[in-house]
Formats: structure tokens, C-alpha cells, sequence
């Protein structure tokens, strides 16, 4: 079975205006869709909502979360306000799966704040794991977390791989790998990208993810020059694209491809034709791996890849205990945000992270242009 392409929908005109070539053509097997975009559904685009209803219909669609954030220590009424929305939304169209992003985020929109990793330890699984079945709880289907492109040292990208096997395990799911999120992350802390590839539970990755990113001069360190960042604002970078073959022969469960750009960075026609280039040579890419099974037919409801687990939907006839609270993890999380959001640079902020005893943190190995990035993208949005 050779997995299906698609577009991550946005609800913008501009996105609209440079998809509809590939509409038109029968190019997008299948959408994504991240229903937490929109806050209130009156606002919902009538051509979304068309969309949406045709390849739910086809069995075509899969749910993609932002906003929701896994590791927050303390359930807040925002994750709980999050929760009784996806309940609707899975009443409204029929999703394969849903699925949301690894660590905790400094800001309610995941597009605008700074989602920050967290200690690899027990503590944090605990909490990620009760917060992944109630998200499997309340929509009954297979879910699925993305690893996270932004890290503050080389050893949280070694690791991350290993912990998120742990934590999709808990609920027999899947994972999302994103290759521009490795990309960043091999091109900040110089690691070959198929490296870090290799260091994840390739049989459990379900979907793939493609994007581009930008650049941010760092005026702070010798060795990272330049960040990179993922953005999904500019062409997929060429590496994306050359390392591509090679993963998806790692990744023998591949049901789904999907490419990713936001709506709002389509200024113009050519913008509209890279977006367009972008996604033809990745669909050209995936035809072009060797498969002796039969590629699915439009209305046919993908399937279980052979060796893939199918997860086991909790069902709401079933109680989940009262939300996991860790409130040392949460004071932790809170202090780090209240310094990145005081500092106005990162020697102003490691002089404050190092007056709390943070051993799980592991803040000595943290690389100074990465903690400039993470204060930069938290006085924009935050403050």
C-alpha cells in the first residue's frame, strides 16, 4: 500500500486560491485538518466546511490538534474547554485520527507561541500519558503525537525519540514524524538528519509530515550561527526532499504523507506555484516507492498497516481518574516561563534559571542561541 498525499488545510483565501489547481486535479488524497484553529465555528469558512464534509465522507480526513498542549502539569479549563470541543468536532466529521504535538506551550495558539520540551523522566511521562488517553478518550479514535522540532540542547533531540515510544505506547498509538522539525534540529546542533531519524520507533510512525522554515541570526554563540526554525513559511529545503526515499523505506507503516504551509505566507502567484511545485515533487517522490501492493481506491477506508498496532479507543462508557496534577512540575514550568518572559537576553536568564534548583532541567547544557530563540518567541507572543 503506498501511502496517501496530502495538503495540512488552512482557512485562508490565499491558501485556497494556490490549492485549487491540486483540488481540481484529484491530486490531494487526503486533508488534515487542525480543528482548533478556528475557535468559534460560525467563523468557519462555507469552503472549509465543503471540504471538510466531501473527504469525511470519502474517509479521506485526519484530525491535527495545536492547541491542546500534552505536558502541562496543571489541567486547565482551556485543555478542558479543548476536550469538549473535539468531542463535537468527531460528531461532525468522521476523522481516521487525531493527533497533537509533544511538549508544553508557552502560549494558547501552538502557531504563535513557543512549545517547549520537558524533562525526559517519569514525572513527565506520567503526565503526558494521562493527558494522551483523555484525549483518546473523548474521541474515541487512534491518536497519535508529533515529535517537536524545538530543543535547547543536543540531548534532548538524542532522547526524544525514545521517550515519546514510551508515551504513545500507553495508548497503543502512533506517531507523526516530522521531518522539518528533524531537519531544524540537525541543522542547530550539526546531527545528521537520518541519524536522528534512526533514533525514533520507526515502526510506530503512521504519518509523515513536510514542511519548510526559516533562519534566525543569533548573535550569541559561535556554533550556531543562524537558527532555523519551523515556520512553515518558505519551500521545503532540498535535504527534506533528497532524505525522503530513504525514511519511508524505515518507516515500513507510512499510511500518510502530508505536506504543511501556512495560509497566511501565500502573498503571491509565485509563492502560490512554489507551494504548488512543493507538493507535485513530493507526490512525485512517494509514486515513485517501489510497493507490490495496491494503491487504494478513492472511496476505500485506509487501513491498519501490516505490524502497526490499531489502537484501542478508550470508550466514554469508561471513567478516567480525576487529571493528574504535579504540582512541583508545574511550578518548574512556570518559573522557566516567567524568566524566558522577564530576560531580555540569555545570560540574564541563565543567571536566573541557575537560582532554582532545576536537576531535571538539565539548564547547564542548554545552547545559549536556542534560549535567545525561545525568549524571542515568547516576548512576541506573549507579553
Amino acid at each position: 500500500m503506498k501511502p496517501l498525499v496530502g495538503l495540512s488545510l488552512m482557512h485562508e483565501q490565499e491558501f485556497l486560491n494556490a490549492a485549487i489547481p491540486l483540488f481540481l486535479k484529484n491530486e490531494v488524497d487526503v486533508l488534515e485538518w487542525s480543528f482548533d484553529t478556528i475557535l468559534v465555528e460560525k467563523y468557519k469558512p462555507e469552503w472549509v466546511h465543503q471540504l471538510l464534509k466531501e473527504y469525511s465522507i470519502n474517509n479521506r480526513l485526519i484530525g491535527h490538534g495545536v492547541r491542546y498542549s500534552l505536558f502541562d502539569a496543571k489541567w486547565t479549563k482551556r485543555q478542558e474547554s479543548w476536550i469538549r470541543k473535539l468531542k463535537a468536532e468527531v460528531k461532525r466529521y468522521n476523522y481516521n485520527h487525531i493527533t497533537e504535538h509533544f511538549g508544553f506551550m508557552s502560549h494558547s495558539d501552538f502557531h504563535k507561541g513557543a512549545p517547549l520540551p520537558v524533562p525526559f523522566n517519569k514525572k513527565s511521562l506520567a503526565i503526558g500519558t494521562d493527558r494522551l488517553k483523555r484525549l483518546q478518550h473523548a474521541a474515541e479514535l487512534p491518536v497519535g503525537v508529533e515529535n517537536l522540532a524545538f530543543a535547547f540542547s543536543k540531548h534532548e533531540i538524542n532522547k526524544q525519540g525514545e521517550f515519546l515510544d514510551s508515551l504513545v505506547e500507553s495508548v497503543n498509538g502512533f506517531l507523526i514524524l516530522d521531518l522539518h522539525n528533524l531537519y531544524c534540529q540537525s541543522q542547530n546542533f550539526k546531527t545528521a538528519i537520518i541519524e536522528l531519524v534512526k533514533s525514533y520507533p520507526l515502526k510506530k510512525v503512521k504519518e509523515i509530515h513536510i514542511s519548510g522554515g526559516s533562519w534566525q541570526n543569533s548573535v550569541y554563540t559561535k556554533d550556531i550561527k543562524k537558527v532555523r526554525r519551523d515556520t512553515h513559511d518558505e519551500k521545503v529545503p532540498a535535504e527534506i526532499f533528497k532524505v525522503l526515499p530513504e525514511v519511508m523505506k524505515l518507516c515500513p507503516n507510512v499510511e500518510y504523507v502530508i505536506f504543511e504551509r501556512l495560509g497566511d505566507t501565500l502573498h503571491n502567484e509565485k509563492e502560490a506555484e512554489d507551494f504548488r511545485k512543493d507538493f507535485r515533487r513530493l507526490r512525485k517522490i512517494i509514486a515513485g516507492i517501489n510497493s507490490s501492493k495496491k494503491t487504494q481506491t478513492q472511496n476505500q477506508k485506509p487501513s491498519a498497516a501490516k505490524g502497526l498496532p490499531t489502537a484501542r479507543p478508550i470508550t466514554n462508557n469508561q471513567k478516567l481518574n480525576p487529571p493528574l496534577f504535579d504540582q512541583p512540575l508545574y511550578n518548574e514550568q512556570q518559573f522557566i516561563l516567567d524568566v524566558l518572559r522577564k530576560s531580555q537576553r540569555p545570560s540574564e536568564a541563565f543567571s536566573l534559571l541557575k537560582q532554582k534548583q532545576l536537576p531535571d532541567w538539565n539548564i547547564a547544557s542548554w545552547n545559549t542561541s536556542m534560549l535567545e530563540t525561545a525568549i524571542g518567541l515568547i516576548r512576541k507572543w506573549d507579553l
